[in-house]
């Protein structure tokens, strides 16, 4: 329901918007052309892109509001150029000044609020109250459970749970203890059943972190677990590949030029091949060859940690260049030609790496039951890794992915991917 809801509320909120741009063009600037909306359609595009359309996760903050400014100007300038009419800049002011108030009415009178509170007593709760103050969309109110407390905002015990969500007209209460007495059962089931949402600490989590606790899953979680579509919806597995090839073919002629330059750069700027290639474990352990742009001097890897640093001596002046831009990565557009890799999926580790995970990492098999990509939401989500810690969290966001992984969320990752292409923000 959050989802369509984003997407009506993202509708209107356009709509309103180019009904502005329209009249202010069409008194600053007289008429409204192709290429103004070409203009105004490119603006979007680039707010989606820096997740400035986002009403309902999202708090409004100070960096937006630059995002906007920037964006703005950027577009203002481009149809400056175009026109030379200094109409243009009054039209783009108004335009962003309408994004900032229209986005703050939206998020303060639109937006629906859910009173939220806790039932439990843990260790659970205060990480459980923080994501809840940093999230638009729920407002907390206070905690009980079964037995009296001395605390702030603990409202009462089980006894008084009917008048506590009366009074403070809660929509959700979330269960933070693991085990709870057939009282407590029978109380909250009553709740549930008069339209009040009873959901666990464990899932909360998962819907508002956007990953997947590996200290919750076991054998029973992932019998009964919903989601994975992925692994057996044939339609959309389907979808999926279509979507791959499309995209791959696309890019491979779009940076055509850049594929040639790069070949270019790396081959007189430093010894060695052009391409970098090494055994990555893929969909259902099999081993398959990568293939990147080789940003590294020739060296031996016995000697030498299996992570690469930020400073790493190995990297090439290129090299830092195009692993900042993920220009290095482009070459894997010909692994999902050949059906090895996804667009986006979990990343391909070294099957090196891979194998001592195994051992160490509850569960990191599970990432292998799809295909990896060369883009992830954990790629996104998190920087990159240079331990086995790392790769325990990351392994996290790669089970949420797959959990719910459809083309929404595909393209929500290809659009961060730009932007993180955009501040150079690889290793």
């Amino acid at each position: 329901m959050k989802n369509y809801s984003n997407v009506v509320i993202r509708i209107i909120y356009i709509w309103i918007l180019y009904i502005v741009y329209k009249y202010s063009l069409d008194i600053f600037v007289i008429g409204i052309s192709f290429t103004a909306k070409l203009i105004f359609t490119s603006i979007f595009i680039t707010a989606y892109i820096f997740d400035l359309l986002d009403f309902i996760e999202q708090k409004f903050r100070l960096r937006h509001i630059i995002y906007f400014f920037c964006i703005d100007l950027f577009y203002a300038m481009i149809f400056y150029s175009l026109l030379r009419t200094i109409g243009m800049f009054i039209t783009f002011g108004i335009l962003f000044f309408s994004q900032i108030f229209l986005k703050w009415l939206i998020q303060q009178f639109v937006v629906k609020r859910f009173n939220v509170i806790l039932y439990g007593y843990t260790v659970n709760n205060a990480k459980i109250v923080t994501s809840l103050i940093e999230n638009i969309q729920y407002k907390y109110v206070g905690f009980t459970c079964n037995k009296k407390r001395e605390e702030e905002r603990y409202l009462g015990d089980i006894n008084n749970l009917e008048k506590i969500v009366q009074e403070n007209n809660v929509d959700k209460i979330i269960i933070t203890v693991d085990k709870l007495s057939d009282e407590e059962l029978d109380v909250l089931i009553n709740f549930k059943i008069n339209g009040t949402e009873i959901i666990s600490y464990k899932v909360f989590n998962e819907q508002l972190d956007q990953k997947i606790d590996i200290e919750h899953i076991d054998k029973l979680w992932l019998l009964e677990s919903l989601g994975f579509e992925i692994l057996h919806n044939t339609t959309k597995q389907k979808i999926k590949r279509l979507f791959d090839v499309s995209l791959s073919i696309s890019m491979l002629i779009l940076t055509s030029p850049i594929f040639v330059i790069t070949a270019l750069i790396i081959k007189l700027t430093s010894k060695g091949p052009i391409f970098f290639k090494q055994k990555r474990l893929g969909l259902k352990n099999v081993e398959f060859e990568i293939i990147k742009f080789r940003s590294m001097k020739i060296h031996d890897q016995k000697e030498y940690s299996k992570y690469t640093d930020e400073n790493d001596p190995r990297v090439t002046k290129f090299g830092k260049f195009i692993r900042k831009t993920r220009i290095d990565e482009l070459p894997q557009l010909i692994c999902i030609l050949k059906g090895e890799m996804s667009f986006v999926g979990p990343r391909p580790e070294w099957n090196e790496l891979c194998y001592e995970y195994m051992k160490t990492i509850p569960h990191y098999n599970l990432r292998h039951l799809v295909k990896p990509g060369v883009t992830g939401w954990a790629q996104v989500m998190y920087p990159y890794g240079l331990s086995i810690e790392d790769a325990y969290k990351k392994l996290e966001y790669d089970l949420y992915y797959m959990k719910y992984q459809d083309i929404m969320l595909d393209l929500k990752i290809v659009f961060r991917t730009i932007k993180i292409v955009i501040f150079a923000k690889g290793l």
